[in-house]
């Protein structure tokens, strides 16, 4: 028997490099697919955000909107409501002004606020209850009122008109359907290739008692 020491088995050189390129190719293979797949979890999670910050701002947005008695559509990115709320000392329901007011793009917020000044003043004096109903909203053509199915440019105030029996005609001052649009940007764990992919979030609703 050859002693141990000649025993030519085992790996040569070329065999050597050729299972570690092997090697190195599996383990590269591997950490794409990982990447693929936590780049694909990320970008379900950025949707998902999105999607959950849209629906909860439309249905606060369209919630007060229906209890309101009175609406001004100040500009395309300010609506003002006059919403009745419960007197906790008996008797007539109080008007409460609530204003949302989106600050502009890009990457926006979009707020309510309880104003201490009448509806009618068409302002928002030291409010409170400021509350941030949407972020990351890249649009500025969030509210828009809608007479008689007309809906009406923006530059002048659109309003409720002073009788619920309306004007009989379409214009900005016999407004009873207030349009709500938020495009949302996706800016849970946020990426530059998700910059262009917002989600957009239509709807809208008729004042309290009043359809035109």
């Amino acid at each position: 028997m050859a002693p141990a020491w000649k025993d030519e088995s085992g790996w040569t050189l070329p065999e050597m490099l050729l299972g570690l390129i092997l090697s190195l190719g599996i383990a590269g293979s591997s950490l794409v697919m990982l990447e693929t797949s936590l780049r694909s979890q990320s970008e379900t999670g950025s949707r998902l955000a999105a999607q959950d910050d849209g629906s909860t701002a439309m249905l606060r947005m369209t919630k007060d909107i229906r209890t309101a008695t009175a609406a001004t559509v100040q500009s395309s990115t300010i609506l003002d409501l006059q919403v009745p709320q419960r007197n906790p000392a008996g008797g007539a329901p109080l008007s409460l002004h609530v204003r949302y007011a989106c600050s502009g793009a890009p990457s926006a917020t979009c707020t309510r606020s309880v104003c201490n000044t009448p509806f009618s003043s068409n302002s928002c004096s030291s409010p409170t209850n400021v509350v941030t109903v949407a972020s990351g909203v890249s649009n500025t053509d969030n509210f828009q009122g809608v007479s008689m199915g007309v809906a009406q440019p923006w530059g002048t105030p659109a309003t409720t008109p002073s009788t619920w029996a309306g004007t009989g005609t379409p214009g900005p001052s016999n407004i009873g359907f207030i349009s709500l649009h938020l495009r949302i940007e996706r800016t849970f764990d946020a990426k530059i290739w998700r910059s262009s992919k917002p989600l957009d979030f239509h709807d809208g609703a008729d004042l309290e008692n009043y359809s035109n």
